[in-house]
């Protein structure tokens, strides 16, 4: 059987004469119109984007639906880059597609515009808002060059937008690219007194289902508050002893489950007085029909979503004390819904942390809090405070991995203990975390120090004085958002090192960096991580220490056969 090359696979779903890189290079090496310069630019531009994506020019399609999803995966730093710097790479190679036809040149300059654009652009630059200036230029280039006058922008004229992004754009995402503009305009309606008063639609991207409150039955919503409170704090002489209290987390988290699941049920066509309470939802009947409806959106498929949502079920079933039979019935859906059990990581994981064993790329990584620090440490704006917070978050990581939600909880005077000697401790008590025993940290000298001084000097940039949270959100009145702070460190650490790092991820280097150096310490990595059984840390990091393993072993061999 012929073996087919992956690439070639990709360039075949290309119709036969589809441009090249190497193609284009030729054409503009050919061009007498170029000044040598001219030519020279335009060509590096192309072969460097061709490097940054491990291919020579003779396999880069000159195709922006085929250019688009893989460049806007590129990270400059991993190439040693500065954004600026990617920024001239990539527009010098989109204006060596523009030189042979492949792209339309674009539309730059102020008399250019028409129709009454050049006022408004001209009131957009004298406001200074860099948001709308970065957000405006092209869609008003583009609307200016259909003719229309600013009165006559419609809807449709805005999605016309998006299809001309999506045929043109080879390093960004179309459809980011144009929801920024989108922003941008509806912003420039009440920041720019002559701009148009039409308000452009955004499609919603998120496809779940989720009703406001005041939307589900009042009494649901009061029961639901009751139950939850009496999971949190159960009343031993009412309750069931025998089932240990819910942490905050998972009674928030099953709140926000159910009041979805609630949701679909009515979208589905269900009575609100049906649903009056968390029993009746746990009713078999009630729950297999929000469990279907679930998945019909999903296309028809299984989904974590749906698994998770069938054992919180059977979980409120139990604390409820409903029936033994209704109780059967709803563990019969659980396991109709359950996905294929996990075993180990995720290949996806597996990838990421095979490319942070290179010890220069994992250096990066250990190095960036105090690059980060440091660096904050230059300005006095929101921005430099907001780089320290982050190098906190990551230093935090690096040392004690904990689960992201502990991180973003952590409560100056209760988490962080100071015995009076110096020293600094992370101290979680058993309430706190997933398996229910305490666990601390001792925070390194470095980091210690860092933390002090961010704390001394983040009010009022980031937060009232006296705030308690070492991640705050921004009034002082809790601590930020989980997914909130997840989201931002995961950009931080792309922006900076060019390394794919989500949040939970640092758990995961943990138990590779010490299974590296020790081939088979599973207690010790179960008592890093906080797991409650060794089973479960070889279960899901069996296989990690397999290369100190094989450099062992090679080791022994070689000592053999010197002998």
């Amino acid at each position: 059987m012929k073996t087919i090359h992956p690439n070639q696979i990709e360039m075949a779903l290309f119709p036969q004469g589809t441009r090249t890189f190497a193609s284009v290079i030729r054409d503009i090496e050919a061009d007498h119109d170029l000044d040598d310069v001219r030519k020279r630019d335009l060509i590096s531009g192309l072969r460097r984007v061709a490097k940054a994506l491990g291919r020579p020019p003779e396999e880069m399609l000159a195709e922006p639906r085929w250019l688009q999803v893989r460049l806007v995966q590129v990270a400059p730093a991993a190439l040693g880059l500065t954004e600026k710097s990617w920024q001239n790479v990539v527009s010098d190679a989109r204006a060596a597609l523009a030189r042979v036809g492949i792209v339309k040149r674009r539309l730059r300059y102020m008399d250019q515009l028409q129709g009454g654009w050049l006022e408004l652009w001209q009131a957009v630059l004298g406001s200074g808002n860099h948001t709308l200036i970065a957000g405006l230029g092209r869609f008003i280039h583009f609307l200016s060059n259909l003719g229309l006058a600013p009165t006559e922008v419609t809807q449709a004229h805005a999605n016309a937008f998006l299809d001309g992004l999506r045929k043109e754009e080879i390093a960004k995402n179309p459809d980011a690219s144009w929801r920024y503009a989108i922003n941008a305009w509806n912003r420039a309606t009440s920041l720019i007194d002559p701009w148009p008063k039409l308000v452009l639609t955004v499609p919603k991207r998120r496809t779940t289902v989720k009703l406001a409150d005041d939307a589900l039955p009042a009494a649901l919503l009061l029961d639901l508050d009751e139950q939850m409170r009496r999971a949190m704090h159960p009343d031993p002489f009412l309750d069931d002893v025998a089932m240990r209290p819910l942490a905050p987390s998972t009674a928030k988290q099953r709140t926000n489950m159910l009041k979805r699941f609630a949701s679909e049920l009515l979208i589905d066509g269900v009575p609100p007085e049906e649903i009056s309470s968390v029993s009746a939802l746990c009713a078999p009947v009630m729950a297999k029909r929000g469990l279907q409806a679930m998945f019909a959106r999903n296309g028809n498929r299984k989904g974590a979503v749906i698994a998770d949502m069938a054992n919180i079920l059977v979980a409120c079933a139990r604390r409820l004390e409903l029936d033994d039979k209704a109780i059967a019935a709803l563990r019969d859906l659980s396991k109709r819904a359950a996905m294929p059990s996990q075993r180990g990581m995720t290949k996806k994981n597996r990838d990421r942390l095979r490319v942070l064993r290179d010890e220069a790329v994992l250096r990066r990584l250990l190095t960036l809090p105090d690059m980060l620090f440091r660096k904050g440490g230059k300005q006095h704006d929101k921005a430099a405070a907001l780089a320290k917070e982050d190098a906190l978050a990551i230093g935090i990581l690096l040392v004690c991995p904990l689960r992201i939600g502990n991180i973003s909880a952590i409560d100056i005077d209760r988490h962080l203990q100071r015995p009076g000697d110096g020293r600094l401790f992370l101290v979680l008590e058993e309430g706190e975390v997933k398996n229910r025993q305490p666990i601390e940290f001792e925070v390194p000298p470095d980091l210690r120090r860092m933390i002090d001084q961010h704390l001394a000097n983040r009010s009022p940039l980031l937060c009232p004085p006296g705030t308690r949270w070492l991640f705050p959100r921004r009034d002082g009145t809790g601590p930020v958002d989980t997914s909130t702070l997840s989201t931002r460190l995961k950009k931080r650490i792309l922006d900076e090192t060019g390394i794919v790092m989500n949040a939970h991820l640092f758990r995961h280097l943990a138990a590779m960096v010490w299974l590296d150096a020790n081939p088979g310490g599973y207690e010790a990595a179960r008592r890093l991580l906080g797991h409650a059984a060794t089973s479960h840390t070889i279960s899901v990091y069996s296989g990690l220490e397999a290369r100190s393993a094989v450099e062992a072993f090679g080791q022994v061999l070689d000592q053999k056969r010197r002998k």
